[in-house]
């Protein structure tokens, strides 16, 4: 509609009221870019936690270590993603996500070139202590960024940023094992570390935290629709991580983190070695993997589209109850067709459970600190669950089957149907 009785500047003083981001007209909306270096850097993170378990034997048969001993390597580097996570999130929302995703390319980048130098496993942990400080940083702040820059599409667009990982998952599990064959393990950590590190520094310099710093306002912004999401200090919209301590919803959301990360930790580790044992190639194995991750970006996508539907929390019930039956059938697959089920059926709701916690910190806490928030909340369970994948590889040491751990991961998800249940969301 024109009101071409109503001046422009009044128009705009009406629209947009004092102290509040003025639109700077572009032929591009600039949270497009964002989100694809959103997209990008999620691509790496998901390419790192997807080509780890494709590494494991052929490095440990080298060294001669057993499986707990190189699983140490994931632990360790899971210990450093907490911290790094946590500050990342902190400096971002005080500083700028820009130079952070930089310093994050960098710590990457070293940390894969002392794996692809290691000769013996202090080197390779310290690698991988290298490579998880940098990493700490790939999850938290895109799926905060992204959502500062759309409000109606904020589902669809974190749904988006969240299949980055998936993709990556699709693209380098396989391409891992390529390497590998062809090149050698030590060959592919350093050519697998020099593209991650320079695919985030050219995402960085696409990234912005929040429209505000370019005068511009989000993607369908609303002043009243959207007040919630950007006050500060509002009833269940903490302005600090300190403010979050006095919810419970937020120890809560602590909870879920823990028990979908712990055995996501197992089964990114252990399920190539796993399913290898039983008689399926590293081929076939690689190409689950990536069909794993093909599905899980789809299954983000689809669910962050159900959740503006049926509710962030119906949502996350019903990918935890799926993620539980799916990890109970790991204990029966024999063959190549029920592996690629339990991919199929764990990709999609494993996958959408990350992605669904991200939306519903943001609906339940608001985005004025949430850069800090999810960096405490990916901190906290990846720090939990650090000991896993040592642990998950002493159960085999010391058993020869995985199939306690097995049922210990499903139990985590189980519990996790119940937390979801517990935890009341705002309306869409």
């Amino acid at each position: 509609m024109l009101f071409t009785h109503i001046p422009a500047s009044v128009m705009m003083k009406l629209m947009f009221p004092q102290n509040e981001p003025q639109p700077r007209a572009s032929r591009v909306f600039y949270g497009w870019w964002v989100a694809l270096s959103c997209i990008l850097i999620t691509f790496i993170n998901g390419s790192i936690f997807f080509s780890y378990g494709i590494f494991f034997k052929p490095v440990a048969f080298d060294f001669g270590w057993s499986r707990s001993e190189f699983a140490i390597t994931y632990g360790i580097m899971l210990a450093a993603y907490a911290p790094g996570s946590y500050f990342a999130g902190k400096l971002a929302d005080r500083f700028s996500p820009r130079k952070v995703m930089l310093i994050a390319a960098l710590l990457i980048g070293i940390g894969y070139l002392f794996c692809a130098r290691a000769q013996n496993l202090a080197t390779m942990v310290l690698g991988y202590a290298i490579l998880g400080a940098g990493l700490g940083s790939t999850l938290t702040l895109p799926t905060a960024t992204i959502q500062r820059w759309f409000i109606n599409l904020r589902g669809t667009m974190l749904g988006a940023v969240n299949a980055g990982m998936g993709i990556g998952g699709l693209v380098f599990a396989p391409l891992a094992n390529w390497l590998i064959a062809r090149e050698g393990w030590r060959t592919s950590y350093l050519i697998i570390g020099i593209f991650f590190g320079a695919t985030i520094a050219l995402a960085a310099f696409l990234l912005v935290s929040e429209p505000r710093k370019m005068n511009l306002t989000p993607y369908g912004y609303n002043r009243d629709l959207s007040h919630g999401l950007f006050s500060k200090g509002s009833e269940g919209t903490p302005a600090s991580l300190n403010d979050a301590f006095h919810l419970r919803a937020f120890w809560i959301m602590s909870a879920l983190y823990i028990t979908s990360f712990i055995p996501s930790f197992f089964i990114s580790t252990h399920l190539v070695p796993y399913v290898t044992d039983r008689g399926i190639s590293a081929a076939v194995a690689a190409q689950g993997v990536g069909l794993l991750a093909a599905v899980s970006a789809g299954g983000r996508m689809l669910l962050n589209w159900l959740a503006g539907k049926i509710g962030w929390t119906q949502s996350l019930i019903l990918c935890y109850a799926v993620a539980t039956a799916a990890v109970v059938s790991l204990a029966f697959i024999n063959s190549t067709i029920t592996f690629y089920l339990f991919a199929l059926a764990y990709g999609l709701s494993w996958g959408s459970t990350i992605s669904l916690l991200g939306g519903m910190a943001a609906n339940l806490f608001g985005l004025m600190a949430l850069s800090e928030l999810l960096g405490f909340l990916l901190g906290i369970a990846t720090l939990a669950g650090a000991p896993i994948p040592w642990l998950g590889g002493v159960v085999f040491d010391k058993t020869n089957t995985y199939i306690p751990a097995i049922l210990f991961a499903a139990a985590c998800y189980g519990i996790a149907v119940v937390l979801s249940w517990s935890l009341k969301s705002k309306k869409k």
